[in-house]
């Protein structure tokens, strides 16, 4: 399995584990979970509505551009709304970071890139220099390179940007399904329940797992090929 492909295991693993630790010492009595129902309860006040997506859509921008993890947004985004509307500000946001990335990375250059983007903008190279549909596709499947680093080297490249962001798009939806059903169920982890942990959650999250680690592997061995 690809070193990149071992460390998203690592990072959806981790998150799990995390979220039951955090079960466990609600119900010991060591967290305040009452603070963090309202805090969440008060942000779902503005789902659905535009300032919700504008919000959303200028947090990932600044966020991704200083190189945050996008898993981490996605799930995060998956765990504080409903699916259907997690989906479309993660997919507008997510998108919209791409569509930045490229301008940055066009005026910026190739060569400012590639000084200081080392082992990680090679690896992205690769992939980015076929300029193809299927490539870009891959590009935004795959963790290559940090996603912002991926979306600077396409702008350098000069990619065809229509092309490029349907590329992104058809390569970024089904990965931010999968990781937002996720952070649905860790978001089920954490509403207590007087049954102790919702251990169908706990399955269904570490099923969503190995389903986006299972294509991510057939994707990197096909396209090796």
């Amino acid at each position: 399995m690809p070193h990149a492909i071992k460390q998203t295991l690592l990072v959806f693993m981790l998150l799990l584990g995390m979220t039951i630790l955090w079960r466990f010492l609600a119900d010991a009595g060591y967290l305040n979970e009452a603070a963090l129902l309202n805090h969440t309860a008060y942000i779902r006040q503005f789902e659905y509505s535009l300032w919700s997506l504008i919000g959303i859509t200028l947090l990932y921008v600044a966020l991704l551009a200083i190189m945050f993890p996008l898993t981490i947004l996605v799930v995060t985004t998956g765990m504080l709304f409903s699916t259907e509307w997690a989906i479309f500000c993660a997919t507008l946001a997510t998108l919209s970071s791409s569509a930045t990335g490229y301008i940055v990375g066009h005026w910026v250059g190739r060569e400012t890139i590639e000084k200081h983007g080392g082992e990680m903008v090679r690896r992205a190279e690769k992939y980015i220099q076929q300029n193809s549909f299927n490539s870009m596709v891959l590009i935004n499947l795959l963790p290559v390179a940090p996603f912002t680093m991926t979306n600077m080297l396409a702008g350098a490249f000069r990619l065809d940007f229509p092309r490029y962001m349907l590329g992104s798009a058809v390569g970024i939806i089904p990965g931010l399904i999968l990781v937002i059903a996720f952070g649905g169920q860790l978001s089920k982890l954490i509403v207590a329940n007087e049954n102790g942990l919702p251990w169908s959650a706990i399955l269904i999250a570490i099923s969503l797992v190995i389903v986006l680690v299972g294509l991510l592997v057939y994707l990197h061995k096909r396209f090796n090929r």
